[in-house]
């Protein structure tokens, strides 16, 4: 594992993360602009079979003849109006769609001109609403899997995809054209990505390593994936393409589909809050409940949607806004109660440099604001350089508050490892035995930091290095440096410091592999010689060490330095007395035998 291989992959995964967030994004907010544009209705409404079930009075439906149970005739339909003709879609006012239905046994042919409807203010309320509902679930998903990238955060991250509230296309919507399955199809698949992604958050959520019958279930969500898209390309061929009884049939198995979906979802989420035990049941609470009332509200959604005609408008906006809830829970029991252990990969830099940004755009509201709107006053001068000395007093208090916060909030792992490390740093002076100093060097970076690996290699007598402790090591690899590692102590020596292995690498046999792999060097010098040598892997996910973390690692090093000084001391000092002790013992027997000189 590389730093550049590494860099790579984050890459990747970066740009399929924002690839595939703009993909719905862009697509769901092309609706948006019915703000601003009105609308176009043909007022009329039709269910899974084509059978007509509303009518709206004066509308360009009522007035071609069609009456509620008429039945739409999708195969005397043109081809590039069916999709539109099935469903009553609203588009662009003055789009015009030619379709045929059955009345009363009577094939009738119409083209329809869709009549253009003001946006009212509670409508455009709510389409702002969705937007920020939608750009929540998609955001807060994006952030999980680019943070703590595992198959689990994958998993949500699909579904956050799938489920947020405008997950549609509206190219169809505003313009009729030949090809529109090719859209449905598009965003039948990404909904069905977030049905399965559910089920793999479900099945990873807390219960990492899996247990048999869950990792089972894992191997069988590409199949599952296969069958969804199937069935919903179906549904879609049938519903608006042929009609008929075939889509009213898919549409029923769809129903029967989503609700063992949503109960299969909910016993994996129950499973795992019952095997909690004491203050894990508390912090998986929130998300339980959250998703729960969210599968509720979509599963009541879909079913009124299909069998309830003329339900209520509200109630329908309602539930689909009430999938708030998940982002929501699922933020709040990450941040306060820490239940995704998030690694953020990001060091500090990034952070501050994102606050700094922040701070330069408020000094340029600031600058632009008094100059351009005080300027008349003369005061403007005046009164930017009070604002910006009374911001820059504000700042110096709010800057330890935002870096309190960010080491509490985003990095409370890191930190929390970094104050471990230091304590350890400063009571390594004070060990009294070379075991305690290994067991600082490798149990305690590899505990607190999550590392896969580390071991300790110290040098004897013989000047040789052997290893006499580690973690991720197989007995049977490396046990002793050898003659092949004199370039690599040579630098050691030179470096005075950490190594990284990503820049000068070392062996490729005899070393653990994966994220085991030593990325890290940090040797201990006593006396300006190389006394011991400890070896790091990256975190257990894979993940490299940062700046920040090397930094805190290599804080060991001095007290290690000191420790081993002060035990070679202390050996010493013991070789000493007991040299004494033999001189003295020596003498005695001499004064005792009374041996005089010849």
């Amino acid at each position: 594992m590389s730093t550049q291989s590494s860099s790579h992959r984050a890459a990747l995964r970066t740009f399929f993360v924002v690839a595939l967030s703009l993909l719905v994004l862009v697509g769901g907010g092309l609706d948006f602009r019915r703000i601003w544009i009105p609308i176009g209705l043909f007022g009329y409404q039709s269910n899974g079979d084509q059978t007509v079930f509303f009518v709206a009075d004066g509308s360009p439906a009522a007035k071609s003849g069609m009456q509620i149970s008429d039945k739409i005739d999708l195969q005397s339909t043109p081809v590039q109006f069916r999709y539109f003709a099935a469903q009553g879609a609203t588009l662009q006012a003055g789009q015009k769609v030619t379709f045929s239905f059955i009345h009363g046994g009577t094939r009738r042919t119409v083209t329809l001109s869709s009549v253009p409807q003001v946006t009212e203010h509670y409508y455009a309320a709510y389409r702002v609403a969705v937007l920020c509902v939608a750009t929540l679930f998609i955001f807060l998903g994006a952030a999980l899997v680019l943070l703590r990238p595992s198959l689990m955060t994958w998993g949500f991250f699909l579904y956050c995809l799938g489920n947020a509230p405008f997950t549609f296309f509206a190219v169809t919507l505003w313009y009729p054209y030949p090809w529109p399955y090719v859209e449905y199809n598009v965003q039948s698949l990404v909904i069905d990505a977030g049905v399965v992604g559910l089920l793999v958050f479900a099945l990873c959520f807390l219960n990492e390593p899996l247990c048999d019958w869950r990792r089972s279930a894992l191997r069988a969500m590409p199949v599952l994936l296969a069958l969804l898209a199937m069935l919903s390309t179906a549904w879609g061929y049938c519903w608006g393409w042929i009609g008929g009884p075939p889509g009213e049939l898919l549409s029923r198995i769809y129903i029967v589909v989503q609700a063992a979906w949503s109960l299969a979802v909910m016993y994996l989420f129950v499973d795992t809050y019952v095997r909690a035990r004491g203050a894990d049941r508390q912090r998986i609470r929130w998300v339980v409940v959250g998703f729960g009332l969210n599968l509720l509200a979509l599963f009541i959604n879909q079913f009124t949607t299909q069998y309830v005609p003329n339900s209520p408008i509200w109630l329908f906006h309602i539930l689909q806004l009430s999938t708030v809830i998940v982002p929501l829970t699922v933020a709040y029991a990450v941040v306060r109660h820490r239940v995704i252990d998030v690694s953020f990969v990001v060091s500090r830099t990034l952070v501050y440099a994102v606050l700094t940004t922040m701070l330069v755009g408020v000094f340029s509201l600031i600058d632009w604001f008094f100059t351009d709107y005080l300027r008349l006053a003369r005061l403007g001068t005046f009164a930017e350089v009070g604002a910006v000395v009374a911001f820059g007093l504000w700042f110096n208090g709010l800057h330890k508050r935002v870096d309190s916060f960010i080491d509490a909030t985003f990095f409370r792992q890191r930190h929390k490892a970094e104050v471990q490390l230091a304590r350890t740093a400063a009571a390594l002076p004070l060990a009294t035995t070379p075991k305690i100093v290994a067991h600082a060097l490798v149990a305690e970076p590899v505990r607190t930091l999550s590392l896969a690996s580390a071991a300790l290699f110290q040098r004897d007598a013989n000047a040789v290095f052997i290893r006499q402790e580690s973690e991720g090591w197989e007995p049977r690899e490396l046990g002793r440096l050898d003659d092949s590692d004199g370039y690599f102590l040579t630098l050691l020596q030179a470096e005075n410091g950490p190594l990284s292995l990503y820049d000068h690498p070392w062996r490729t046999e005899g070393v653990p592999s994966g994220p085991a792999r030593p990325v890290l060097a940090l040797p201990i010098f006593v006396r300006r010689e190389v006394a011991a040598i400890v070896f790091y892997g990256s975190h257990v996910h894979g993940e490299p060490l940062d700046p920040d973390e090397i930094k805190a690692i290599a804080g060991l090093a001095m007290g290690a330095s000191v420790a081993y000084d002060h035990l070679e001391a202390e050996a010493m000092k013991r070789e000493v007395e007991t040299v004494r002790r033999e001189n003295e013992s020596l003498r005695s027997v001499i004064a005792e035998a009374q041996i005089q000189p010849a």
